[in-house]
């Protein structure tokens, strides 16, 4: 049987733990499994528990900490690799196969995680297919990424997918109580803003992220308001990380659905910044449903934008003059 303990500490995503679970149960475990999904829904996270059970320890317990290294050894049997700056290394695979290449005990397992697989480039990539065409023995890579489309269709082929989903509101709730304790009313207004993502509910109720909330909002305002909307927040957004255009983007995606959720004469409880009701209200007359519809493609495109370690500034630029052309100010 598997020790559930390992898996006791992520939030959602319960038919993926008992499919894991499952497999390594029977001893069937995929050479290669992909995790993907939006980023802060706890993918590593998930990769990191099937590892851990897979070789009966708690492995990489501090694995955000091993981030920009070159690639992480847990013993003789778990090995992490992630991106140093914006993109997983040759080399750092390279290294990889010199220690695959060094034969473990007759049947155990040797695991490979591979984070943010999506910054690798052709020669990483061409390396790694090779290595999934042809697997070591009792060898299993764990792939997480938050954009599959960017991978070869070759290496997807040759990897079981695990999607993973925003997380309801319910099984939120469950897995905070579980791990802190207290009740539903207690996590309400973080599992509303949150929208499905752990990472960022985590953030809210640890007191970080809220500024973001007000970024987002601020931004609406003056593409609504402000007579030099541009010139305005280019100047407010020049000091803002790849981090903090992710998130402000995402909260002014969830501002523009809580106006169309407003619009459809839906009831109040259905929004999720009901905290912001009034301001939503406020800015309504400013969009029309063609500005908000184009407003969440421009936000999209400027999401997959910063994944691909675009500049933020050119990113801003091209989002801040895409609003303002659905409003016809351009």
């Amino acid at each position: 049987m598997v020790d559930d303990s390992y898996f006791a500490g992520i939030i959602g995503h319960d038919k993926i733990k008992k499919r894991l679970r499952h497999l390594i149960e029977i001893d069937r475990m995929p050479h290669a499994i992909i995790f993907t999904g939006s980023s802060g829904l706890g993918k590593t996270c998930m990769a990191v528990a099937a590892a851990s059970a897979m070789v009966h320890r708690r492995v990489l317990s501090n694995w955000e900490e091993f981030r920009e290294q070159v690639i992480v050894q847990d013993r003789d049997d778990v090995y992490f690799l992630s991106p140093m700056g914006s993109m997983l290394k040759v080399d750092q695979f390279r290294q990889l196969q010199e220690k695959l290449m060094l034969m473990g005990e007759l049947g155990s397992k040797r695991i490979c995680l591979i984070d943010h697989v999506e910054t690798i480039n052709k020669e990483f990539a061409n390396r790694m297919l090779k290595i999934l065409e042809e697997p070591p023995q009792d060898v299993c890579f764990f792939l997480v990424t938050n954009q599959i489309d960017i991978l070869l269709p070759t290496i997807i082929s040759r990897c079981a997918v695990f999607s993973f989903e925003p997380v309801e509101d319910k099984e939120m709730a469950d897995g905070l109580i579980r791990l802190r304790g207290g009740t539903f009313k207690d996590y309400e207004q973080a599992i509303l803003w949150g929208g499905g993502n752990v990472r960022t509910v985590l953030d809210l109720l640890d007191g970080k992220g809220a500024e973001n909330v007000h970024y987002a909002l601020d931004f609406l305002r003056l593409m609504a308001k402000h007579a030099c909307p541009y010139a305005k927040w280019l100047t407010i957004s020049s000091a803002f990380t790849d981090k903090n255009t992710m998130e402000i983007l995402r909260w002014t995606g969830v501002f523009l659905r809580d106006m169309m959720v407003i619009r459809s004469g839906s009831a109040p409880d259905q929004i999720r910044l009901k905290q912001y009701r009034e301001n939503i209200i406020e800015l309504l007359p400013f969009w029309s449903d063609e500005a908000i519809v184009n407003g969440l493609e421009a936000l999209d495109a400027g999401t997959e934008a910063v994944f691909r370690h675009v500049n933020t500034r050119l990113v801003w630029d091209y989002v801040t003059i895409r609003f303002q052309q659905s409003k016809g100010g351009i």
